[in-house]
């Protein structure tokens, strides 16, 4: 894949070191290979995904709840960073492209890091009056809902189902 390596200096002084594919997307120097060819192919199909970012070196996710689907978009200006748009949205956030540690479509899994893990899910019974029912991951609270119903579709989507949200 040929591609431009440059620099872009913030306004805090900060500088990101970004790669710039033929097709004008620019992605953080430390992107992996696979992640970024994956991306593209997306950006051109238009599908649903679910991406899960998290910490490159040990594979540990974050845990995000939000802007975490959509389909892969693109920023218009010089640098043309990946975005995450929500269906039916013509704009979104841009990605983290360089945290991310898997990667879901409808059809299953595009990516996933060699020691990718959500963390020990469980869910209890609390005494929290109105949200009695408890997320816990890796023995942390890490959530709280009303129903019961609701504290297993957040587990169903904090381990990859799309739809389950």
């Amino acid at each position: 894949m040929k591609k431009e390596l440059f620099e872009s200096k913030l306004s805090n002084g900060n500088v990101i070191k970004y790669i710039r594919l033929p097709s004008g997307t620019c992605y953080h120097q430390e992107t992996p290979e696979k992640v970024i060819r994956i991306l593209e192919q997306l950006r051109n199909r238009g599908a649903e995904i679910r991406i899960f970012y998290g910490d490159t070196q040990t594979g540990q996710s974050w845990h995000d709840e939000f802007d975490v689907v959509g389909r892969i978009g693109r920023s218009t200006g010089s640098i043309k960073i990946p975005l995450l748009v929500p269906m039916g949205d013509c704009g979104g956030p841009g990605l983290l492209d360089h945290c991310i540690i898997r990667i879901d479509s409808h059809d299953g899994t595009l990516y996933q890091h060699k020691k990718f893990r959500v963390g020990d899910m469980a869910l209890s019974k609390g005494t929290t009056k109105g949200y009695p029912w408890e997320v816990f991951i890796d023995n942390v609270l890490h959530a709280r809902f009303k129903l019961n119903s609701q504290a297993v579709k957040f587990m169903d989507f904090m381990q990859g189902d799309l739809f389950a949200m």
